[in-house]
């Protein structure tokens, strides 16, 4: 009786999990829009504190992960994450300033 019990709670309880959670939508790293601030996308160390003066910003910062929804309103952010991916570290300063690094 209980072989006959077993296949079928297997097979719904791999529906379930499979179910589960549906597509996730990945909005990447989030520090709202930083145009609003008071360098605007030039990062200040008040805003950076944590990595203030750090030159690889991939030690905290996933390139996959960033820019990928735009919330200036004003850009292409496809575009922007694409040339993010293409230009690696070395992109970032000409949008967001040294860091502080040196």
């Amino acid at each position: 009786m209980k072989s006959y019990l077993a296949l079928p709670i297997l097979l719904i309880s791999v529906g379930f999990l499979t179910s589960c959670g549906g597509a996730a939508l990945n909005e990447g790293e989030n520090y709202g829009n930083i145009l609003n601030t008071s360098q605007g996308l030039t990062l200040t160390q008040a805003e950076h504190q944590i990595g203030w003066g750090q030159s690889e910003c991939t030690i905290c910062h996933n390139l996959e992960n960033i820019h990928l929804v735009d919330r200036t309103g004003i850009t292409d952010i496809k575009a922007v994450h694409n040339q993010a991916l293409s230009e690696g570290i070395s992109g970032c300063a000409a949008c967001h300033g040294t860091n502080g690094a040196p």
